[in-house]
């Protein structure tokens, strides 16, 4: 370390764990509470939020909490011996390498590194010059926030209670809809949604559905083309990951869009990856950057896709606000930039009873953003 430097602080992780105003209960578990990891480092905070059972680096509580002991281990060993030129690229090599084996630490990694280096007001140093960097607005007025349109979820329910909660979202403003779908009964799920459509047409609310993997494959086929007589816009996930190698044929035989999300959590987005999605029939991807490793991922995703001619939205993932504030910011700068006019599937926050302040918050079924994201 350079005589003239002060020790830089130490980043450190703290576990909290949310609550659940209601049971959250999908086709593939139910969740009354959600443990998630705040990464600290002075002022600034950063969230990690694996998912058991969804996130490809989760086998172990024991397990991944040693992986980010190690994380911050090597990071703090790295900012203490930082050399006076190190650049935000110069921790790509280091990042890369918890992208691959533990995505979910890397999107806290990510998200401080990005926050420490695009911050003006972070007296470090010198061998990081924010001056040198655009600069990341933490906050700002609600007069100057940003604005996403959002679908409205509909968590999976008994069907009456699923149809009450959608009318309400409507009556909120919402244009577009999701259902948790896979786990009733079919022919109720289909009443409901069908019950919906006849009082909105396609035209003036769009539906989704999302089956989490939980069809049968032996039905899917059917239960898509029953979606489709409903003028359902697409359906997310329909085969469990396993059954990937059925997408092509489910695809070809129906017309209902399909779009994938748990699928993508097992795949880097590499050359192969993209020859499986050309061949897959899929029409979009669904993407999570807290389970993916990160906005540099995400984005690689969303490479992909635009090239392949296929449709794509981010999704939260039950990240606590300082997750979701992050996502829905970065989400803004993508879909401005890219011209992305389909509804984002990020959360609005509102489901925990002891969640962080919130950096978002919903109007006339938009999210709109406190926070400022400018790229590197």
């Amino acid at each position: 370390m350079h005589q003239n430097l002060k020790p830089s602080p130490l980043l450190e992780s703290k576990k909290a764990q949310l609550h659940f105003h209601q049971p959250a209960q999908t086709s593939r578990n139910t969740l009354t509470h959600r443990n998630i990891w705040i990464l600290h480092w002075r002022t600034l905070e950063s969230e990690c939020a694996p998912l058991p059972g969804l996130s490809s680096d989760w086998h172990s509580e024991k397990d991944w909490e040693n992986a980010l002991a190690l994380a911050l281990q090597e990071f703090n060993a790295s900012m203490n011996g930082l050399s006076p030129h190190l650049s935000l690229e110069g921790w790509e090599p280091w990042l890369d390498q918890w992208r691959s084996n533990y995505p979910s630490i890397a999107f806290g990694l990510e998200n401080i590194l990005q926050q420490i280096y695009n911050s003006a007001k972070i007296v470090y140093p010198d061998s990081i010059n924010p001056s040198t960097q655009p600069q990341f607005t933490p906050l700002q007025t609600a007069a100057e926030s940003s604005s996403l349109r959002i679908n409205g979820l509909v968590w999976m329910n008994d069907v009456e209670t699923m149809r009450r909660e959608a009318l309400h979202k409507i009556a909120l403003g919402f244009d577009c809809l999701k259902f948790k779908i896979g786990a009733l009964d079919w022919q109720a799920e289909l009443d409901m949604i069908a019950g919906i459509r006849s009082l909105y047409p396609a035209s003036v609310l769009e539906i989704r559905v999302d089956a989490n993997g939980a069809l049968n494959p032996d039905r899917a086929a059917q239960q898509l083309t029953d979606l489709h007589q409903l003028e359902v816009h697409s359906i997310e996930q329909p085969l469990t990951p396993r059954l990937d190698h059925l997408l092509p044929d489910l695809a070809q035989a129906n017309s209902l869009p399909i779009a994938l999300d748990e699928s993508i959590l097992l795949r880097q987005p590499h050359e192969a990856s993209r020859q499986w999605l050309a061949n897959s029939g899929a029409k979009y991807l669904v993407l999570k950057p807290s389970l993916l490793g990160g906005f540099k991922i995400a984005e690689a995703w969303i490479e992909i896709a635009e090239n392949l001619g296929m449709g794509w939205w981010i999704t939260s993932a039950l990240e606590s606000n300082i997750g979701l504030g992050t996502i829905a910011s970065w989400t803004y700068h993508q879909v401005q930039r890219r011209n992305n006019t389909l509804a984002q599937g990020l959360g609005t926050g509102a489901l925990y009873t002891d969640n962080f302040p919130a950096t978002t918050f919903i109007r006339g079924g938009r999210l709109h953003t406190l926070s400022h994201w400018i790229p590197l």
